[in-house]
């Protein structure tokens, strides 16, 4: 029943992203060894990536072609020589993990989010998910949970397909405990003690694609083969949906990040990708990889404050990330439950063993996050298509978007919340699912092939007005945003509109767009420069710079914070470093006026636990 990993390289490239990335890999070359490391390498093809670092004497961990590429342990030397390719892009492996945070109050109770966002209307009128497969690219998911192995019928087989890029495991499994908490939010076809079932969408089928381990972390290698899997099996199980509940730190534009870029293929080919925002709220500029992606459904967070029926006390947590992008996209998309999140979880495993508070009940678990808002949201996208087959990825965000209920103060009807906070608002699936507006797509204005090519990319209409001290968008009357938790100023109707997004089409990396400056940078040039918190873009396709170094050259190239980037996609410089810092990957770049030095560290996406 069950697809998996066949190729037994798995078991050592875990080692590696466990271990290896801390600690260096020993490779034999030329008669001795010379330590490595794993890193993505993209050419115009992925057999041409294979042939080239198996020329240098590397291994390749995996095959990537959704993103022309290939997973690969590399000496420095190999490094250095592949970045003398034209058309070669080399990327540090960066490690990825769930995006949680956990709740400290146990006593909760039955899982109300399916009442909250109104999914309890829809499976009145007999709309449950079914027919309708939804891809969870976590920890694993556990057959052993009756909620996520029987389905809606009582059945067995809740679970119709598995892969597992860590283990290679046949069957499946979730020793982390993260990726069932979120297919229970999904579809969890228990019934509770309210008389509902447990899940939003209790009747989609699950397609369990392992790609992080069991503390939740992972690697961008990992994440990208499991998003792969997912558009090759496309078709085989209906996957209409991916839910992506996992997060890290921007480190180059959306569309020359190699996730992003995997993402965006995914969105291309017919499925709706729904990710999560981050943890890293409420500060603006919080918004995490892949949740900047302009194409995707990014999705915050809210509490209903533990009073389900009365939305009057219900607010955006703190933790949930705010826009804009560092692109100037607003983000996220919109906001849902993402407080004490009661959920399926099995006693085995890691969460279970190290969170005692969080237990609640045989077989259950209480957790906060954007990890599960956006699970949330997946289950409403499923229940959309369910209803309405022919949905495309563009007409479920426009719909999810329009229909969302933006929070306003009842007193003078402004906002009560920034748009880079609550999106278009909060989600609404009865009107979402059974919509009657005006239709129309989101995304107006953007060519996501001619941007997968690089003959085209995107800035958002989000800026930072340094004279007067709040973000605003260019040419809107939207209202402006200091950046504070929670305060806006601007009326609802200035914005949110009857049946349309607030944010309208897109512009395109170019300077008549105006100046992004200030503490949050400048946004300038032929096609703009863009400095702040992570640096600074600008050049042919622009300069990234600043905290995380410098981005130019045809793609560009970049350089400085963490090491260099050049050459015709771009190609990345690294070696792994001297003794002194054994834990960090040294990225360096020797020429002529420059010796061998070393660079910045290994960046990483993790679980960002903390709690509330």
């Amino acid at each position: 029943m069950f697809r998996h990993s066949q190729k037994p390289i798995v078991a050592f490239v875990v080692l590696t992203l466990i271990v290896g990335l801390m600690s260096g890999v020993l490779v034999p070359m030329n008669g001795g060894y010379s330590r490595s490391a794993s890193y993505i390498v993209q050419a115009q093809s992925s057999a041409e990536a294979r042939q080239l670092v198996e020329a240098q004497g590397g291994v390749v961990t995996s095959d990537l072609p959704v993103i022309h590429g290939v997973g690969a342990l590399l000496t420095e030397q190999a490094v250095r020589a592949l970045s003398a390719h034209s058309g070669v892009s080399i990327h540090s492996n960066t490690r990825v993990g769930a995006s949680s945070l956990m709740s400290k109050n146990p006593n909760l109770p039955d899982t109300d989010y399916p009442e909250v966002v109104g999914a309890d209307y829809l499976w009145q009128q007999g709309i449950t998910g079914e027919g309708v497969s939804v891809a969870i690219i976590d920890t694993g998911i556990a057959r052993e949970h009756p909620g996520l192995w029987k389905d809606i019928n009582g059945n067995n087989g809740h679970i119709i397909a598995w892969v597992d890029f860590v283990q290679g495991k046949k069957n499946p499994r979730d020793p982390n405990g993260h990726g069932s908490h979120i297919a229970g939010i999904i579809a969890n076809t228990e019934i509770g003690e309210d008389g509902g079932w447990n899940g939003v969408a209790p009747g989609v089928d699950l397609v369990g694609i392992r790609v992080l381990d069991e503390t939740g972390y992972g690697s961008y290698e990992t994440v990208i083969q499991g998003i792969q899997w997912a558009i090759e099996h496309k078709e085989d199980y209906n996957i209409r949906v991916i839910n992506l509940s996992l997060v890290g730190i921007p480190e180059s534009p959306y569309w020359a990040d190699p996730l992003n870029q995997a993402v965006m293929r995914a969105w291309q080919s017919g499925m709706v990708v729904v990710v999560a925002a981050g943890n890293d709220g409420p500060d603006p500029m919080t918004i995490g990889v892949p949740g900047n992606n302009p194409y995707v459904i990014t999705v915050g967070a809210f509490t209903d404050n533990y009073t389900p029926l009365d939305w009057n006390d219900d607010y955006i947590t703190p933790f949930s990330a705010a826009g804009p992008t560092l692109d100037g996209f607003v983000k996220p998309d919109l906001v849902a439950p993402g407080a004490h999140m009661v959920s399926s979880m099995m006693g085995s495993s890691y969460l279970w063993r190290t969170r005692q508070a969080n237990r609640v009940g045989p077989r259950y678990f209480s957790m906060a996050g954007t990890s599960h808002a956006t699970a949330v949201v997946s289950a409403v996208a499923a229940l959309m298509i369910s209803h309405n087959p022919e949905l495309t990825p563009d007409q479920v965000k426009y719909r999810l978007q329009a229909t969302s209920l933006v929070w306003i103060d009842p007193e003078t009807t402004d906002a009560a919340y920034s748009m880079f906070q609550q999106g278009a608002g909060r989600v609404n699936a009865p009107d979402a699912v059974l919509f009657e507006g005006p239709d129309g797509v989101a995304n107006i204005g953007m060519d996501i092939q001619a941007d997968l090519d690089g003959t085209v990319h995107y800035e958002g209409y989000g800026y930072y007005d340094e004279e007067a001290g709040v973000f605003k968008l260019r040419d809107t009357a939207y209202g402006t945003w200091a950046g504070a938790y929670g305060t806006w100023a601007g009326a609802y109707g200035t914005w949110a509109g009857a049946y349309g997004t607030w944010a309208g089409a897109y512009g395109t990396w170019a300077g008549t767009y105006g100046t992004w400056a200030g503490a949050y940078g400048t946004w300038a040039g032929a096609y703009g420069t863009w400095a702040g918190t992570y640096g600074t873009w600008a050049g042919a396709y622009g300069t990234w710079a600043g905290t995380y170094g410098t981005w130019a050259g045809g793609y560009g190239t970049w350089a400085g914070g963490y090491g260099t980037w050049a050459g015709g996609y771009g190609t990345w410089a690294g070696a792994y470093g001297d003794a002194a810092f054994a834990a960090n990957f040294v990225n360096w770049t020797p020429n002529e006026n420059q010796g061998s030095t070393w660079n910045g560290s290994f960046n990483f996406i993790g679980c960002m636990e903390q709690d509330y």
